[in-house]
């Protein structure tokens, strides 16, 4: 069904209104943009450690104020974008956080610490990957410069920077208050924004020509970057209030053009439209500008329209998906199953197909197959989450329980596959394993509370079960999720 994005809703390029606009105002148009070097001045007053930190924090309180696309399909799609970019770029750093907001806005952000994110509604406004990759490339960018303590460093020079609160404005634009949160910026840092404006342009050109080098060198098309940033300038024409990303990174004539000029250095590259990208594209159309009884129509236009067998294949999974969603099971599967050999098996099909099956009462045939699907790709993150799901759900937790822990070791910062552990684990009665990653699931999600409350109980049932080693390392956990500092001040 399709929904209507509210004005608050659009994110707020966080740091990029945070370091690359609010917090370039505190610096002179002739400071340095030479990168600070391991052990200098700056890199004594903000740490990369502090930044990880800062950034953890921020993400957290993040995930607590606004809705997030809790899909691994989508965010697997973004990380691996984001791990062809970065070998090619000059970010020291790779240890990257993605978060995916559910707003149909075209936005992207960085944060200091490795913070990662888009809007869903970039799909809708970018034409392929390499389009999407050139802003990311661009985000890469600014975090390489490490711009925030470059802000820090020169703020000791010029008037102390309110940090915090221009951070929690900035987290009340990312959630349901606007208003309150421009209001916030507006007494604390607005003067100085404008004063400066220049420098932030400045600041984006270098973070162009940064990205450019970036996508180049990581094999994509460097034409991608201004026919992005055309479709951004299409995108303000059409709409009464600009993109919050325009707001944040304002694109003029003269950046399409520098863009396009560099652009000419080097020869077109084919682009690439996968079938995810396409699938993904496709969900943006459904959830944020079809209305749900035009959806089925319009992806069968478009079936017969094209001669492309991949655009076909994608608008038949499409269908598919609408059908599962409106619990036309039968139908569902009527789709999976005219999908060509070329992308049958793709996770998103074999994962769809799984639940289809599942919902029609053949869940035997479903595990079986995901289970096939999982030894094709034994990496894939977003079938290893299906799986957990689909065997918790049919009696068979604790035969997946030790593989979906084992990807909570693997990837111990994402807060879908804690939340599938407390599910595996509770099906699998293994209550101390469900308060545990019910518990880390909380922390990550910004519920501290919830989460130390979550510890409290495993503690208490390992106590009741004479788990004194459990209990100790649960005990020790519990301090240091207590202590974990909250404040987005330095």
């Amino acid at each position: 069904m399709a929904t209507k994005t509210p004005r608050s809703a659009s994110l707020i390029f966080i740091i990029v209104a945070i370091i690359y606009t609010a917090l370039s105002a505190q610096m002179s148009f002739s400071a340095s943009n030479d990168l600070p070097e391991l052990g200098d001045s700056t890199s004594g007053l903000v740490s990369q450690t502090q930044e990880h930190q800062l950034g953890r924090i921020w993400l957290r309180q993040l995930r607590a104020q606004t809705r997030t696309i809790n899909d691994p399909i989508t965010l697997s799609f973004i990380e691996d974008l984001i791990f062809r970019l970065a070998p090619h770029s000059e970010v020291r750093d790779h240890r990257f956080e993605f978060v995916v907001i559910d707003q149909g806005d075209l936005n992207a952000f960085a944060v200091p610490g490795g913070i990662i994110g888009i809007n869903m509604g970039i799909f809708l406004h970018a034409a392929d990957e390499d389009e999407i990759s050139s802003i990311l490339a661009h985000e890469l960018a600014h975090l390489s410069q490490r711009h925030f303590a470059r802000q820090i460093e020169n703020s000791k020079r010029q008037a102390p920077i309110a940090l915090a609160s221009l951070l929690a404005s900035i987290l009340l634009m990312a959630s349901n208050n606007a208003d309150a949160g421009f209001a916030g910026l507006v007494s604390t840092q607005a003067a100085s924004i404008q004063n400066q404006l220049a420098y932030s342009r400045e600041w984006e050109r270098e973070a162009d020509r940064t990205g450019m080098k970036t996508l180049v060198n990581s094999g994509l098309d460097p034409h991608a970057m201004p026919s992005m940033f055309q479709q951004m300038l299409a995108a303000n024409r059409y709409s009464q209030r600009p993109p919050e990303f325009l707001m944040t990174h304002p694109i003029t004539d003269t950046r399409v053009s520098d863009a396009a000029n560099r652009a000419q250095a080097y020869k077109i590259k084919q682009r690439t439209r996968s079938f995810n990208f396409l699938i993904l594209q496709q969900r943006a159309k459904i959830r944020y500008l079809l209305p749900e009884e035009d959806q089925l129509a319009y992806f069968d236009r478009l079936l017969q329209a094209t001669t492309n067998e991949k655009e076909k294949d994608s608008y038949r999974y499409s269908a598919a998906w609408i059908n599962f969603h409106a619990r036309n099971y039968p139908q569902a599967l009527d789709s999976l199953l005219t999908i060509s050999a070329d992308h049958i098996d793709q996770p998103a099909v074999s994962i769809l197909r799984a639940q289809t099956l599942n919902q029609l009462g053949k869940s035997d045939q479903a595990i079986a197959g995901l289970q096939d699907a999982y030894q094709l790709r034994p990496d894939s993150y977003p079938i290893a989450v299906s799986l957990a799901e689909l065997m918790s759900a049919n009696n068979q937790a604790k035969n997946a329980l030790s593989d979906i822990q084992r990807w909570s070791e693997r990837r111990p910062t994402d807060p879908i596959i804690w939340n599938q552990l407390a599910e595996t684990a509770n099906a699998a009665t293994d209550l101390i394993l469900s308060y545990r990653a019910k518990s880390e699931f909380f922390y990550l999600t910004g519920q501290k509370k919830k989460a130390i409350k979550q510890l409290k109980f495993a503690i208490e049932y390992a106590d009741k079960q004479g788990s004194f080693q459990q209990q100790s390392r649960l005990k020790q956990r519990l301090l240091q999720m207590s202590e974990a500092k909250e404040s987005l001040n330095f």
